[in-house]
């Protein structure tokens, strides 16, 4: 199941798109990746670490990232399959895994792999740790503690969204009798020295870095109240991510009878899907609470609430509804027959409608399916070569992330920079020696017919000024070409050099 559905997505993905995501996330997590730092100057830092180590091998393809981005969504699969196994129940592992394959955040969401997209594939595996360690005595509980520890580690380097699931973890222990002796015993505490040990390189890099990364958090809270319009939009996210396969779990767990009869129960099937099994209902906890706290953040004004944070939530929302629907008059193997046809069908549609969705991206003329990053990167770096023979170029600053295309696409052996290397962020992870090697400043200036306000260009223009080198640009117009663009949209580009002073 897991390998077709990354098959399904990386083929669709191949056909469809031209471009990476619009807005350079993931050329932005490249350029992060380069330097394996224990942070950034927005992030912490895992998601970057692995692509990263992704590309240590891989051909820099955008096929390439689109197999990472699944690869990514099949361990959490994985991971939602295996805690169903710890939770007691094996015959739902394989359904609630299928269910979560139609969910947005694991199909069409999860091609841009960033902050959000890592924790899809974090979170399961920290709950599959804390159900062993609470179940589990002697060896097999000191081994589960360690790795509970580690795993939660591993998720807060993720994104830092991740303080909140472990709230849910904990408060979701106190929800069971076995849950509560758990805190009587040395397990969380072994688990909690772990933690810290393991963000320790972390909180020191953050120390000594002036704790940047938080300060770019606390800048993302709302300074004008709360925004009730993305209140709403996090409070209906489980419905509107998780609708296609809400929908057909309540359907097909409804009992025998007449099309009209199902129908008519079909609402209420699907309120019974959400609904706990009491106070101590351990599952509807860990499954509800990421959802239930981050709301109420966002309520009290504390966050300003984004919706792509719902990404990594609905972790447990399929195996929940399972547990509540399975007890009907279906047999498992029967609703279990028709979740793996849907599935089928599903990965067949995927394929066969991407065909479509390239044609009409082409023919709407969507900016980022004509965007020409690979042609830009070649047609610039012959550029530099033309212009400056005896000059090796060894990094690329100006616009963040979009100046990454010179390197992704082009010499992976550019060191991207975020805007100027002397100045903020690009003094967070500094470019050493940086006044004595030749770089280059890169300004997109998007389509022609519409062109991008930007200060970019004048910002390289005085920056240039101030090291006392003449402003010279690189003007040019590239646009993509073949059978996948019927439009003519070319796309400017103006770049300058900075050269080393001679000796």
């Amino acid at each position: 199941m897991l390998a077709l559905h990354v098959l399904a997505w990386v083929l669709a993905h191949g056909i469809a798109d031209t471009n990476l995501d619009g807005y350079a996330d993931m050329l932005e997590n490249f350029a992060w990746g380069q330097n394996w730092a224990w942070g950034s100057a927005k992030h912490p830092p895992l998601f970057a670490w692995v692509t990263g180590a992704w590309f240590q091998f891989l051909p820099h393809l955008d096929v390439s990232y689109h197999l990472l981005s699944y690869l990514n969504v099949a361990l959490a699969l994985f991971g939602v399959y295996k805690v169903a196994q710890a939770m007691g129940r094996p015959d739902l592992a394989l359904p609630s895994a299928l269910l979560l394959c139609l969910a947005f955040p694991y199909s069409t969401l999860a091609v841009k792999f960033n902050a959000n997209a890592i924790l899809l594939s974090t979170w399961p595996w920290v709950v599959l740790a804390w159900v062993r360690c609470v179940n589990s005595q002697g060896r097999s509980g000191l081994v589960w503690s360690l790795c509970l520890g580690a795993i939660s580690a591993l998720s807060m380097l993720g994104k830092y969204y991740s303080g909140v699931f472990l709230l849910a973890i904990f408060l979701s222990s106190l929800a069971s009798a076995k849950g509560r002796q758990w805190f009587g015993s040395y397990k969380p505490w072994l688990t909690l020295a772990v933690f810290g040990l393991c963000l320790s390189p972390h909180l020191l890099w953050l120390q000594d870095h002036g704790w940047v990364t938080l300060r770019y958090v606390g800048e993302q809270g709302s300074e004008n109240g709360v925004s009730w319009p993305l209140v709403l939009k996090f409070a209906v996210s489980p419905l509107a991510y998780w609708l296609l396969p809400w929908l057909l779990c309540s359907w097909t767990y409804a009992p025998p009878g007449s099309v009209s009869q199902r129908l008519r129960a079909w609402p209420q099937r699907m309120l019974s899907s959400w609904l706990p099994h009491g106070w101590d209902d351990t599952l509807f906890w860990v499954a509800m609470l990421p959802w239930m706290i981050t709301l109420i953040f966002g309520i009290s004004g504390f966050v300003e609430l984004s919706l792509p944070w719902a990404i990594p939530i609905g972790y447990g929302f399929s195996l929940l509804w399972l547990r509540n629907l399975s007890q009907g008059p279906v047999a498992p193997s029967d609703a279990l027959t028709k979740l793996s046809k849907c599935f089928l069908a599903w990965c067949v549609l995927v394929v066969l409608i991407s065909p479509w969705y390239a044609w009409h991206q082409a023919h709407n003329a969507t900016p980022n399916h004509y965007l020409p990053r690979r042609e830009a990167a070649q047609a610039l770096l012959a550029a530099w070569q033309e212009r400056y023979p005896n000059q090796p170029l060894r990094w690329v600053g100006g616009q963040w992330a979009e100046n990454a295309l010179l390197s992704f696409y082009g010499n992976p052996d550019l060191r991207v920079v975020p805007g100027v290397p002397d100045q903020f962020p690009a003094t967070v992870t500094p470019l050493q020696g940086w006044q004595q090697q030749a770089g280059l400043l890169l300004c997109p200036l998007g389509p022609l017919n519409q062109p991008e306000p930007s200060s970019c260009e004048a910002d390289m223009r005085a920056w240039l000024t101030q090291q006392g080198q003449t402003p010279e640009a690189i003007e040019l117009t590239i646009a993509s070409q073949g059978l996948r663009f019927p439009l003519h949209i070319p796309f400017a580009y103006i770049a300058f050099a900075y050269l080393p002073p001679k000796p």
